[in-house]
């Protein structure tokens, strides 16, 4: 078969590969909104038998009160031993949806790694650790997006997408915030725009949320009486604004500094490992006696905040606690993410700076919940380094638009002095540091030269290695053949003479055994500045 003959079939075949794709991104969109809606109906439920079992008057019943912290030991070494068994279903589930996308993971047993996520979260939140639902959330759906294109033998174009439809359903589902849960997947999964993954990752977001909202309501996800202030000058509204996005870019510095040093502190103590699990689920059940608000993953503590009447010296005791705790709490390697907690930092540190704000100035109330609001997106566009989906997700769980404009200008502030800082974005930085599989190094040309070709795809953004260029001029890795160019809606086969151009998608024809070990060099090329 000529090579002209070989391009042209893959190139329909990836045509092919378009059909079905979308209904199955709505029946990954459905079955996702069920499983996460029971996960996190099961962590309510969870925190109930928390709240109610573990109380003050436990301590006067000590016989009691040992087999509880028993059970809380118990809890943590049986979820440390289903993490080591089952490794990828470790920590937050993003940076392995990530590395999954880019060929660098596989899920080799999703139906068994599926259930390990689900009930390894439900007991070790269940139990207290600060740890967040949405990172689980997005890797069940990405698991069920993987089992999907298993079940219906689908090509790995299309288990791209679905994996990507089935990560935007969870936060969809787990958040009631759909559209956040497809700009997360452009923003932070994929790092760019296409019209085929939009509409996979909306059928599947919508689906999911509607499931959800069968179940949990119409209400927004936090429960808040929003009132935009009004009684200040604009203008020191907006000097406001971007003093607090400055203040909270080296908070969030400080959070994603502390998250890897516990990692690497955890992992160097040099003690046997279910020693150090015991010691933090003790702790764990000491906190749930000392400071239960923290337990968990805090939803109900911003709902809490605005009606608390604390101090500003307690609130920052409050606020390292629960950073330490959630640094300690993931640093465990336990099904559970950080999207949440850093949520409930960003509300605290907000009423910290309205409180600041309203003693010096004497100004209302309504600022307290107000800043709390901006607090959460700016803290999650420091540390995530994603202000598109920060603005959108905040908009989304509070229900209301009237603090568009702070919120955005909250977040580009933050996002700015963390780019000053050098900051990188904290699910890249948790990428980079979690096992992968191990590529071969060497590859010899004829020995793939009759194995089984793969297609991917690669975006180009502005100013990446690949814009402007012409396809000849591009010091493309060995074995890398460019079958087709993507602009808009037309696809066609390129010449040499072709200039690739920012927006395109190229679709990269590689032998099999290659695709791994290249697709993350592509991918940097493509979209690196």
């Amino acid at each position: 078969m000529s090579r002209k003959r070989e391009i042209k079939n893959h190139v329909e075949l990836l045509q092919k590969g378009n059909r079905g794709l979308y209904g199955l991104s709505l029946l990954v969109g459905v079955i996702t909104g069920v499983i996460v809606s029971i996960y996190r109906y099961g962590l309510g439920i969870a925190g109930n038998l928390r709240e109610h079992y573990i109380s003050r008057e436990l301590l006067t019943n000590p016989s009691k009160l040992l087999l509880i912290w028993g059970i809380f030991i118990v809890i943590g070494l049986f979820v440390d031993y289903l993490s080591r068994k089952f490794p990828t279903t470790g920590g937050s589930g993003i940076p392995q949806v990530k590395a999954l996308i880019l060929r660098k993971l596989d899920y080799i047993f999703w139906v068994k790694e599926l259930l390990v996520k689900f009930f390894g979260g439900l007991l070790g939140i269940g139990a207290g650790l600060s740890l967040g639902r949405e990172g689980p959330s997005v890797q069940l759906g990405s698991y069920i997006g993987y089992g999907f294109t298993k079940i219906f033998k689908r090509n790995y174009t299309d288990e791209k997408y679905l994996v990507t439809a089935g990560s935007s359903a969870g936060l969809a589902g787990a958040f009631g915030a759909p559209l956040a849960g497809v700009i997360f997947s452009m923003e932070e999964l994929h790092r760019f725009f296409s019209s085929k993954l939009i509409i996979c990752t909306f059928l599947a977001s919508i689906c999911s949320n509607f499931v959800a909202r069968r179940i949990f309501g119409m209400d927004p996800s936090f429960n808040l009486n929003i009132k935009y202030p009004t009684d200040v000058n604009p203008y020191f509204q907006f000097l406001f604004f971007i003093v607090f996005g400055i203040v909270i870019a080296f908070f969030g510095k400080l959070f994603t500094v502390s998250l890897i040093k516990t990692q690497d502190i955890f992992k160097g103590i040099k003690l046997p490992r279910a020693v150090k699990i015991s010691s933090v689920m003790t702790l764990s059940f000491i906190i749930c006696f000392v400071m239960p608000d923290i337990t968990g993953g805090g939803h109900h503590l911003v709902e809490e905040l605005p009606h608390l009447n604390q101090t500003i010296l307690f609130l920052l005791l409050v606020f390292i606690v629960k950073l330490l705790f959630t640094t300690i709490s993931y640093a465990t390697g336990f099904q559970g993410g950080i999207f949440l907690p850093m949520l409930v930092l960003g509300a605290i540190l907000g009423k910290i700076y309205a409180l600041t704000l309203i003693t010096t100035f004497n100004l209302h109330s309504d600022f307290v919940i107000h800043y709390m609001i901006l607090g959460m997106a700016g803290f999650f566009v420091a540390v995530v380094r994603a202000p598109i989906t920060g603005v959108i997700l905040i908009l989304e769980m509070t229900g209301s638009f009237d603090h568009l404009l702070a919120i955005a200008t909250v977040s580009i502030v933050a996002y700015y002095i963390t780019d000053i800082l050098k900051l990188e974005p904290i699910y890249e930085i948790l990428y980079e540091r979690m096992p992968k599989k191990k590529i071969e190094d060497d590859f010899e040309e004829d020995r793939h030269e009759h194995h089984e070709k793969t297609l991917i795809c690669i975006p180009v953004s502005a100013e990446s290695e690949f814009d402007e260029k012409l396809i000849r001029d591009v010091a493309w890795p060995k074995n890398t053949l460019v079958v087709a160019i993507r602009r808009g809606e037309t696809e066609y086969i390129p010449k040499g003479s072709s200039k690739i151009l920012a927006g395109d998608v190229l679709v990269l024809l590689l032998p099999e055994k290659q695709a791994d070990k290249l697709n993350e060099t592509l991918f940097k090329m493509g979209t690196s500045h």
